[in-house]
């Protein structure tokens, strides 16, 4: 679900909440991804191996309230502001992290990444 269709239910549906729209996108993609592992034969050793690492349920909440925090400062962004502001917000983001990995780690970015990168902030 994109931020442009998020921003299109909130200005439909005025009363739709951003933990309604955050219901409704985690159970569809709960389910989709239920039948993928279903359809691939992947369910069976995903469960096998939550069974046997039981130290992954902690990163498993951890990871979950995290994603939960972020979604709904992503669903209140594009609510109150819309689309196109989470937009800039999410490409100012990027840049900034491949900034900061250039300073802080010493990565280089190539002539073609560079060019990637202007037609980024170009757009």
């Amino acid at each position: 679900f994109t931020s442009q269709w998020q921003s299109r239910m909130f200005q439909r549906h005025r009363d739709l909440s951003m933990l309604e729209l955050m219901f409704a996108t985690s159970a569809f993609s709960t389910v989709l991804s239920l039948i993928t592992l279903i359809h691939t034969d992947e369910l069976g050793p995903a469960l096998d191996f939550v069974w046997r690492h039981s130290e992954i349920h902690l990163h498993f909440f951890m990871f979950s309230v995290c994603s939960t925090i972020g979604q709904i400062l992503i669903f209140y962004t594009i609510k109150n502001f819309g689309a196109v502001v989470f937009t800039i917000i999410m490409t100012t983001r990027v840049l900034l992290s491949i900034a900061l990995s250039c300073m802080l780690y010493g990565h280089k970015v190539s002539s073609t990444g560079f060019l990637g990168l202007m037609v980024v902030l170009g757009a």
